[in-house]
């Protein structure tokens, strides 16, 4: 086969030119594998030798590495004790300011765990008792209660401040900033009300703790209603079921008997929750429900059941606490920036020292729960740097605040006189109820003559001249308006009273003079007494003589009368020995007031004119005299909600002065005459007036007294009232 043999012809030929080159490769490639193995040799003995080398640079690094751990722990421990050091120091540091506080108040906290019990018998005793009492009875009743004690052999602290005891400063701050007086009484009713077992019932004329109750309560949602308001069973049952304070202002003698159940806190367990029945119906009792109730009435007769219920708690203003309200007033008039001045820093002061008590509560908690050692606790030592560091900036602050308050306080006392002032025509209102109940002044009505006075007094930028300036226009201008209430038999009373009274406050007089003007010598026995030298003496003056003789000025008093009686009898004989020369040098020697006792022991029947002569001495010819009645002055001062009431003699009718004023003021003015069935009449019109504006005359009021009630409701009830409704 000629194609398969050529095939194979040029395969033939193909392997030869392709075996030519293979053939040297092949050759190569023996020589190169030849070389390999050589190398492969070496290679071998290299590596052999490296793996001994790696195995003594690991056992170096292992020494190595324990090396360094070691040198690592070293560093640490020493780290761990320069740590324990510097917080052993800082401990050390922050607490050595402490020792001699701590080991003293140690001393003192055996002290007074050994007199506790007493001093906690005390403090129970005193916030269960002495509520209704005045701060002359409840200082009797704690020496009788510490007495009682000493005769049981009850140790007790003998000077024990129970306000400091029961109570922080901080918190009496916060008190005084929201409206509670500073005086002490204020300060102890404050604990009472809110650390009594009861629920407070306070006697509040003057609406001082209903103020404060307002003011601490507001951010509360304080509920306030009365037990004649038409939702006051709603306001009760929310307060109760929404845990909410209450307040029910202006109380009478008897309490609504819904809230017998309340007062006793007859709460029965249901669950986890309390219940209460109100009436006949079941309230859950939440956990922020708190009950205040107030009266106006100064002197009320409760119950023993409703002071069993209650904690009953005197908040009548005293004369220093309204002295101190009256000089805050007067300072935010004249001098309102160092007001200002003082409310901040007293708010400072307040939160500086809350914040010390915190940290200083905070850091003896911490010292106490730590467990392990102390110097290993670094958040403690950090609490007692930032207590320490705090401490001495609230320490520096409060040393400023002492300083500055000092000169606030100075700046401030300035105008004391015209505070003192205040509260002394204040009080001699009040006084005047023991005259007649019908002459009730309110405080909220005086402290608005206060500022009356205040506003119109001659301006002065010497406040020597100033401060005169608002006492004379205050002590007329508050005169004026209580004589205007005054029976006219009442009157010269009162003048009289007013005269006494700050010729008592200036010492001008002294009390026991006063007593001598009162009641000359009454309390003596002519038995008792050396026989009068002259029969034309009468018993009774000479008694008030015998009396007389006990003061200074007087002592020889009964020598001169035996000796020059005719000198005397002829001045006692006198149509008006207040006008004539007193025998004996008295004349020249005696001050008018001396001159009036003079006249009151001798002739009992001239003391009224001769106590004339005094008031216009005094205080002024002014006061002596008669103060007529201006209606259109009267109007001026009133406002919307003060009903204008008049008591007519008979034959007296301001009817036609009244309708006249209004006529020249332009503005309406109608009458209704007071009977039977006339209510609706009055009902209406009072409406119609308040909305419109108008003045209502409501005459013969004394047939309509139920409507008078209503009448007093509505005024106070009333949101929105016309300016010209009277």
């Amino acid at each position: 086969n000629v194609a398969g043999l050529c095939s194979w012809t040029r395969a033939m030929a193909f392997f030869y030119s392709i075996n030519k080159e293979v053939l040297p490769l092949k050759a190569n490639l023996a020589v190169q594998e030849a070389r390999l193995g050589v190398a492969m040799n070496d290679l071998n003995k290299a590596q052999a030798q490296l793996d001994a080398k790696q195995k003594e640079l690991d056992i170096v690094q292992a020494q190595y590495d324990a090396a360094m751990k070691t040198k690592q722990d070293l560093l640490d421990d020493a780290e761990a004790c320069r740590r324990k050091m510097n917080n052993a120091e800082a401990l050390i540091h922050g607490l050595s300011g402490e020792k001699v506080r701590w080991t003293a108040a140690s001393k003192t906290f055996e002290d007074q765990i050994r007199r506790l019990v007493g001093d906690v018998l005390l403090a129970t005793g005193f916030l269960s008792y002495s509520g209704p009492f005045n701060q002359v009875f409840r200082d009797e009743l704690m020496v009788c209660w510490k007495k009682e004690m000493l005769t049981y052999k009850i140790p007790f602290t003998e000077d024990i401040n129970l306000v400091t005891m029961l109570i922080d400063n901080a918190t009496i701050g916060d008190w005084n900033l929201q409206g509670l007086p500073n005086d002490e009484l204020s300060s102890q009713n404050g604990i009472i009300t809110t650390k009594a077992a009861r629920f407070p019932l306070m006697i509040d004329p003057q609406n001082q703790g209903k103020t404060w109750i307002k003011n601490m309560q507001k951010d509360n949602e304080l509920q306030v209603t009365s037990l004649n308001h038409k939702y006051f069973r709603t306001h009760l049952e929310d307060a109760l079921s929404l845990g909410r304070p209450l307040l029910i202002e202006d109380v009478g003698e008897e309490l609504d008997p819904a809230l017998d159940n309340v007062l006793e806190k007859n709460f029965i367990k249901s669950g986890s929750t309390f219940k209460v029945k109100v009436g006949d119906k079941e309230v859950d009792v939440m956990s922020g429900f708190k009950l205040y109730i107030t009266t106006k009435l100064a002197n009320p007769a409760y119950t023993p059941e409703v002071a069993a219920r209650t904690m009953i708690i005197d908040f009548t203003v005293t004369i220093r606490g309204l002295e101190d309200q009256l000089l805050g007033r007067v300072i935010l008039t004249e001098k309102a920036e160092l007001e200002s001045e003082r409310t901040t820093l007293l708010e400072e002061v307040n939160n500086n020292k809350r914040k010390m008590k915190e940290l200083e509560d905070n850091l003896l908690y911490r010292l106490t729960s730590t467990e392990g050692s102390l110097v290993e606790d670094e958040s403690l030592i950090e609490v007692l740097r930032v207590t320490k560091t705090t401490a001495e900036e609230v320490s520096e602050k409060l040393a400023i605040a002492a300083e500055t308050e000092i000169k606030i306080n100075s700046a401030r006392e300035e105008f004391r006189p015209v505070a003192s002032r205040g509260s002394v025509l204040y009080f001699l209102i009040v006084e005047m109820s023991l005259v007649n109940v019908m002459y009730q002044t309110s405080l909220k009505q005086f402290l608005h003559i206060f500022d009356i006075s205040m506003a119109r007094s001659q301006k002065s930028p010497i406040p020597s001249k100033r401060i005169a300036n608002i006492i004379e226009y205050l002590t007329f201008e508050v005169f004026a308006y209580t004589v205007r209430g005054l029976y006219e038999e009442d009157k010269f009373l009162y003048t009289l009273l007013l005269a006494l009274k700050l010729d008592l406050q200036a010492k001008e007089i002294r009390h026991e003079e006063f007593q001598t003007f009162i009641k000359g010598g009454a309390a003596l026995d002519l038995n008792a007494v050396e026989p009068k030298p002259k029969k034309w003496i009468l018993d009774m003056t000479w008694l008030n003589l015998v009396q007389l003789s006990k003061l200074p000025q007087f002592s020889q008093i009964i020598n001169q009368v035996s000796r020059n009686d005719k000198g005397w009898k002829t001045w006692f004989d006198s149509d008006a020995p207040e006008d004539e020369p007193i025998p004996d040098g008295y004349d020249s020697s005696l001050d008018i007031f001396g001159k009036t006792l003079l006249v009151r022991s001798w002739c009992p029947d001239r003391t009224i004119p001769q106590s004339r002569n005094y008031i216009a001495e005094r205080i002024g010819v002014r006061f002596a005299e008669g103060v007529i009645l201006s209606m259109e002055a009267m109007w001026e001062e009133s406002t919307v909600r003060e009903p204008m009431v008049c008591f007519l003699s008979m034959g007296s009718d301001p009817s036609e002065n009244i309708e006249r004023l209004a006529k020249a003021k332009g503005i309406r003015c109608k009458a209704i005459s007071m009977g039977q069935g006339q209510e609706v009449h009055a009902r209406r019109l009072v409406s119609q007036f308040m909305a419109e504006g108008g003045w209502v005359l409501l005459q013969n009021c004394h047939l309509g007294l139920d409507y008078m009630e209503e009448l007093l409701d509505v005024l106070n009830t009333t949101e929105n009232i016309n300016e010209e409704y009277r």
